[in-house]
This record gives C-alpha cells, structure tokens and sequence, in this order.
C-alpha cells in the first residue's frame, strides 16, 4: 500500500544510484536497498510503504525491475512485474501478485545467517527457567541420551506436546545496572510427549548434542521466518552489545549479536542501529600535552580578569570560533574527549563502525545481525539509532 512518507528528512541516493535494477536471485532487500540510498534503513521511505505494508515486505521477485523516479520532491521507487509474457507495471502492494518468478519473493537478509536462532532458543528471559521441567533420565540408567531414545521428565504445562531440550548457560546482566536480563542457553534438542503426568514420558525426536539429565525443557515455538523490512526504530534508542554467538570478542558481517534492549524499550523486529565503539584513550607526555592546550598566568585586561586558556584549533568542532572571551563555554566549543585541564590523558573519539538489524525480540534482550562494518566489532559496543 502507498502511504506517506515516513520522515521530512531528505533522502540522500548514492552517487552510483542505477537508474533501474532487475531483481536476480539470491538478492535481499538490505541489499536492493544499498545499491540506491546511502542509508538503507530508510527503505521504506524511498518506496512511501506504510507501516502494514512494512511489516510484509515480501512482495518483490526475481525478474522484477525496480526504476528510479526522480521527478518529485523527494525520490521514489516503482516496481514493475516480469512474467513469462513481458513486463506489466502493476499497482505496488505487498499482498497480491499474480504470478510468482523464480524460487519465490527476496528475503528481507539472509536467512541462512538467522535461521538458527530463530528455529532455536538461544537466550530465555530472567526466570524462564525457574519451575521449567527437566529430564529425569530412563529406567536403563543411561547418562547420555539421543534421537530416538524415549526418556522421562518432571512435568509440565497440561496439552504441551512438543518441546525443546535446552541447557543453561551464562548470565545476561546489564553492563551499565547489573541487572539480569536473561539467561544464554545451549540447544540440545527437541522432544515431544508420548504420556501426560508427572513424571512424563518423552520421545526425544531431535538432538545437536548429548541429551543429559537436568536438562530443561521449555514448549516449543516456531519463529523460523523473518518478514520485516529495514526501518530506524520510532524512538529513541541507547543499548550495549552485551554477547555474540559463539562467545567472541569480536563479530563481523552477517554475525550475531545480542543487545541489552528489548521489547521493553521500544525494539522491534526491523530496526536498524548504528555501532559506535569507544575511543581509546591516550597518555600524552608534558611536551604532548603543550601542543594542545596550556595555561597562561596572565592577567591582562581580560574581560572578568582570569587566566588565558589557549585550546589547540584541532580540538575546537567545526565552525567553532577561536576566543579569549572568558565568559565563552570552552565545552561548547570543544570536541568531546579532547584533552581536559590538569589532565595527562586524551580520550579519542567515539567511531560509527558499522550497522546491526534486529531480528529476534525479548522484553529485556534482542538478537540482532550485523549488516555493516567497517571493522571488528566488539562487546560492549554501543548502539543507537543511525
């Protein structure tokens, strides 16, 4: 569906925007979306979609050509079909399509980067786990169990009949609060019930590793699809990279990350956050710490009297005036982390190192995927809107 455009903001295309570009296989909709704008979370802009078509985005197939109209304000796209029988432009809606081209409509991303976490659980809210029922183990004493093998467990939820076998793992707590915001988990398998009760009997149909005792069991949901197009959050957003899949340091593109914010703040399947990761900061010697700023004893006839402070013109922002006036905000006037008074240290400043989409929400936590990165990208790195 047509609608409003979603921001005044100008949109800004790339300087190698193609006129028109035919939709080929193996194409998402991130990367359709950055061979025309510099910002690709703006896609739903350039197209005018409102907020249900945002949420079914797919609507565009291989063999479709997308043109670039420049002719308006601000510029839009137009998507014409392509059949068997020639091209047709037809009405832009997400919902109808006459006849399907190639191996069905493009991906918002990659789903084989996702899919695993969104078929399988790899972090539970704080207290998912609490009273959760667990394995007990089989009448032949077997420690390790597998597909196939029948097991029984504590009970659980009346009419729960499919389950997935999960192991506990580290803490999710807030870098900033302490505060635990979930819990990672390991998936070990799923697991149907063959006989209600306490205990219940269980098959145990499908398992990535060993099936041990106490290993918890949580029903069984299936979110293995993701139908949600690039957009900035509506709000505004500050978060931490908290965890990558696979317990790294670093992460880098088409990677996993897990965030400190959730449904709770306002995150939703689609929005796109920016990476900022913190200056270092560096220990100047005297001599150093002279080259950017020093304090005069003099007087003078300054206005409001005091002493003189110089600030190198490297540490002013752009367009700032250079200025003895003492009543003038040097903080105002300064980039921030530039070296302060009585200080043997420079904090250098904080860099925009690439993009993340979220994908999977939680209340507290959000898995999200790194779409964009200019290089490593490292726990703790804060998020915001782009």
């Amino acid at each position: 569906m047509l609608g409003q455009p979603l921001s005044a903001d100008e949109l800004q295309l790339r300087e190698d925007t193609p006129e028109q570009y035919v939709v080929v296989k193996g194409d998402t909709l991130w990367d359709i979306s950055g061979k025309f704008l510099k910002s690709p979370w703006r896609w739903p802009e350039i197209w005018g979609l409102n907020k249900e078509a945002i949420k079914d985005p797919h609507w565009i197939y291989p063999g479709d050509l997308i043109i670039l109209d420049r002719s308006g304000s601000q510029p839009r796209l137009s998507l014409v079909k392509g059949d068997k029988h020639g091209m047709s432009t037809v009405k832009l809606s997400p919902y109808t399509r006459e006849e399907k081209i190639g191996d069905g409509p493009i991906q918002t991303i990659p789903i084989s980067a996702i899919h695993s976490f969104l078929s399988q659980p790899r972090v539970v809210s704080a207290g998912a786990l609490d009273g959760a029922p667990f394995i007990l183990g089989t009448n032949e004493d077997r420690v390790v169990l597998g597909r196939g093998d029948n097991a029984f467990a504590t009970g659980g939820p009346a009419g729960v009949q499919r389950w997935n076998i999960l192991r506990p793992g580290k803490q999710l707590k807030d870098p900033e609060t302490g505060e635990v915001l979930g819990h990672e988990v390991e998936y070990v398998g799923d697991a149907r019930t063959l006989s209600e009760g306490a205990p219940q009997k269980i098959r145990i149909t499908q398992s990535s590793m060993e099936v041990l005792a106490k290993d918890k069991l949580l029903p069984a949901v299936d979110t293995s699809t993701f139908e949600y197009a690039p957009r900035a959050p509506d709000n505004q957003i500050t978060g931490r990279i908290i965890s990558a899949y696979g317990g790294v340091s670093d992460s880098g593109r088409y990677q996993t990350v897990v965030l400190n914010r959730g449904s709770n703040h306002g995150l939703a399947p689609g929005h796109v956050l920016a990476i900022h990761h913190t200056g270092n900061t560096v220990k100047l010697s005297k001599d150093e710490l002279d080259k950017m700023t020093w304090l005069s004893s003099r007087q003078g006839n300054i206005p409001g009297g005091g002493a003189w402070l110089y600030t190198d013109v490297r540490c002013l922002k752009d367009k700032s005036k250079i200025t003895y006036d003492q009543t003038a905000d040097l903080k105002s006037l300064t980039r921030v982390g530039c070296f302060e008074q009585d200080d043997s240290k420079v904090k250098l400043p904080d860099a925009r190192t690439g993009l993340v989409m979220v994908y999977r929400v939680y209340d507290k936590v959000s898995y999200a995927l790194v779409m964009q990165s200019d290089g490593p990208v490292y726990l703790l790195d804060t998020v915001k809107n782009p």
